[in-house]
């Protein structure tokens, strides 16, 4: 600590903290002691981890000097790779000598400080230090452990509920710590998938040794709920989500050891995105090469200078599914970053080089693209979450939107000709009409009660249409669903519930209803859903619609205010806005969008302690962003604007809570929004006093107004005089 430049106080209470303790060790059932130390960590003291902290720093100081010396040398793992000449890891330190007789003198080393020589290290912090041909040998301990805990709970009669809840918390849960750094073999997750899928459908008590029917395959259960399934875990989706935040944590800390020594052995003079597998690969690096396609996925370029980022090579595009600019393109265009795309003095596309380098929908698309003045860098965003930082959550969600695709509907019906098909004695003719086998398109089309139904229903005219005699149930109802009326639609899906419910009656209950009954409770049964939902159905025309619902909003909303002696209604019941303190000034912003349109429009005021109106703005953009972006946009040209008009008391209300809690948590990211928000807090230091505060929006109707309005305006509006609301 003296070499380190502590004080001699500070050295003498941490030394009285050592040496002031007594302790006693048992030995042979007696004890021994007190024993009073010198020097020294202790296990288990509170001070220990901090002083262990000053002993490796020591440490790592001694070993760097005697590199610089040249008695000492690292190795590389390659030419280009940094020299790595110690590792250190909690208590543990790995050390690397040159390949010399010198320095190689490992008994030497191991009989000075006491330590065994070992041949590799085995396994290391739980994942084992080297990995051999036989992937599947390797990890075949995590099978082990799995197998060994569906058998500790033989025995037990666990409902499906119960399962479920040991699948999710417990056998998921095993293989995720290996699967956040290395890719299982696909051989070892499809063991470890069929042993969960058994122990899923095995009849009554897990002592049960037979496996059940399995009416669903792993993949179908696997699925998220939305999409038919139980959201069980997909593993291999699930264990390249997990081994791409690696890959992440490497674009992301370019200058990290680890990213080094990557970057010089598999891609010296390209990116990680189109790095080749390479000769020779470790495990590690196969692991993260499979891996990156989620991030090439759901990744894009963050636009600061725009020198890194190439044209057609790289996503970079804004709201549009497809982040990449289409080819084929002009030849000179190929070999363009984004910066020849913009102004030379300042941040803004050059809208007449992009029209005349591409074409019309493609310059569009371009030019939509909202560029954020403040940032600098270019830089590799998630654009899944809002912070623009990759996760495993919303990583494993875009896998499983690619495996699902669309295919998300299939018919799995215990019908008995189904049940003949898994080896299940019974009698194959339907128990509601007694006349033919029972298979999907006998219970909902052949059989005698149901086609009653239909004709009960009104809908004989859609079960006899030449257009829908698929032979298989799905295509029949697709077909159905693709031709009809949303009216029909319904009432077939209503119908074809209710003679399922009809067939179960039978079955369990020996109740069968009549057709007229089946129909008579479809019919009802759609039409008490058509009238709870009327209010959401498309009656009118959609921009009209919605044009005449915010305008009778925007009225109610003014005038609840005015009828409030009328109603009885008090004061303190109604939303509304509220006067600033005395000497304060009360700015409200808000944002409105255009759908079809791409343009974003914003409107703010400022008033006065005495509800005065003093100004307003509207403006709007040619871009398309996400809600929550656009909030903050407007929030930071209320800020501009306010500091411009030499406002130094000012209180700042928004009707979007998502932005004020981010700005209240102060929170940091990558993504184009949270820049924003760092530009609004870094702001925030110009006003003597502020506020920024959530209010709903009947306290921002002369905001909301403003904004809508500004869609008829050509750009920036000023507005020195606003009725007062």
């Amino acid at each position: 600590m003296t070499r380190m430049g502590f004080t001699d106080v500070w050295i003498r209470w941490v030394m009285m903290c050592v040496s002031s303790v007594n302790y006693s060790v048992l030995m042979n059932s007696d004890r021994v002691g007190p024993i009073s130390p010198g020097r020294g960590l202790r296990q288990g003291d509170p001070l220990s981890p901090y002083l262990f902290i000053l002993v490796t720093e020591c440490l790592t100081a001694l070993i760097h000097q005697a590199v610089g010396r040249g008695d000492l040398h690292g190795v590389r793992i390659c030419r280009g790779a940094p020299e790595v000449s110690h590792l250190l890891f909690a208590d543990d330190c790995f050390l690397f000598c040159r390949a010399s007789v010198a320095e190689a003198a490992k008994e030497d080393l191991s009989r000075i400080l006491g330590a065994k020589l070992v041949l590799g290290t085995g396994i290391y912090l739980g994942l084992p230090s080297m990995v051999g041909r036989s992937k599947k040998a390797i990890f075949s301990y995590i099978k082990d452990r799995i197998w060994k805990r569906i058998n500790s709970w033989r025995g037990r009669a666990l409902s499906k509920a119960g399962k479920e809840i040991m699948i999710k918390s417990v056998l998921q849960e095993i293989p995720s710590y290996v699967m956040s750094m290395f890719i299982l073999p696909a051989s070892l997750i499809d063991d470890i998938e069929k042993m969960i899928n058994v122990f899923w459908w095995r009849n009554g008590s897990t002592n049960n040794n037979t496996k059940g029917i399995h009416w669903l395959a792993w993949e179908r259960l696997a699925c998220p709920t939305a999409y038919g399934g139980l959201g069980f875990r997909n593993f291999e989706a699930f264990n390249k989500a997990m081994v791409a935040k690696q890959v992440w944590n490497i674009v992301q800390n370019p200058n990290s050891l680890v990213a080094k020594l990557i970057k010089a052995r598999y891609f010296p003079r390209s990116s990680l995105f189109e790095a080749p597998l390479g000769y020779n690969p470790s495990f590690a690096w196969r692991s993260m090469w499979q891996a990156r396609q989620i991030l090439s996925l759901g990744c894009r370029w963050r636009i600061g200078s725009g020198d890194n980022i190439r044209v057609m090579h790289d996503p970079w595009l804004r709201g549009s599914a497809n982040r990449w600019v289409p080819s084929p393109q002009p030849a000179g265009v190929y070999q363009l970053s984004v910066r020849d795309l913009l102004h030379d003095n300042y941040k803004a596309w050059n809208i007449v080089k992009v029209r005349n380098l591409f074409s019309r929908d493609v310059a569009e698309k371009i030019l939509e693209t909202p560029l954020v003045s403040s940032v600098c860098e270019d830089k590799v965003v998630w654009d899944e979450e809002r912070n623009g930082c990759y996760s495993v959550k919303f990583g494993y969600k875009l896998v499983m939107r690619y495996l699902i695709g669309s295919d998300k509907y299939h018919m799995m019906s215990p019908a008995r000709s189904r049940l003949l098909e898994r080896r299940v004695e019974c009698t194959l003719n339907c128990p509601v009409c007694d006349e033919e086998i029972e298979d999907e398109l006998h219970i909902f089309f052949r059989c005698a009660i149901a086609r009653d139904s239909w004709s009960a229903a009104g809908l004989s005219s859609v079960l006899h249409n030449a257009m829908y005699q698929q032979t298989n149930v799905m295509d029949r109802i697709f077909a159905i669903c693709s031709n009809e009326s949303n009216d029909n639609v319904g009432r077939v899906a209503m119908l074809l519930w209710c003679i399922w419910q009809n067939g179960n009656d039978k079955l369990w209950n020996d109740n069968v209803q009549m057709p007229r009954q089946i129909g008579r409770h479809a019919f009802d049964a759609w039409n008490d859903w058509y009238s709870v939902h009327k209010l959401q159905s498309n009656n009118m025309p959609r921009q009209i619609g919605r044009h005449a619902f915010d305008a009778w909003n925007d009225w109610y909303s003014v005038h609840k205010l005015q009828s409030n002696n009328v109603s009885g209604t008090t004061e303190a019941d109604l939303v509304r806005w509220e006067k600033p303190a005395l000497d304060w000034v009360k700015c409200n912003v808000d944002v409105a969008f255009v759908s079809g349109s791409g343009r974003t429009s914003m409107g703010l005021c400022f008033r006065d302690n005495s509800g005065h109106f003093m100004a307003g703005m509207t403006q709007w953009q040619q871009t398309v962003i996400s809600s929550v972006e656009g909030e903050a946009w407007a929030l930071l040209l209320a800020m501009e604007e306010a500091r411009h008009r030499g406002l130094n008391r000012v209180q700042f209300e928004s009707d979007s809570k998502v932005l004020i809690e981010v700005i209240h948590m102060k929170r940091r990211g990558n993504s184009e929004f949270l820049s924003i928000v760092h530009d609004i807090i870094s702001l925030m230091s110009s006003f003597i006093n502020f506020e920024v505060k959530f209010v709903k929006r009947q306290a921002n109707l002369v905001a909301h107004t403003l904004a809508r309005a500004a869609n008829a305006s050509i750009g920036l509006r000023i507005f020195p005089f606003v009725l007062n609301v």
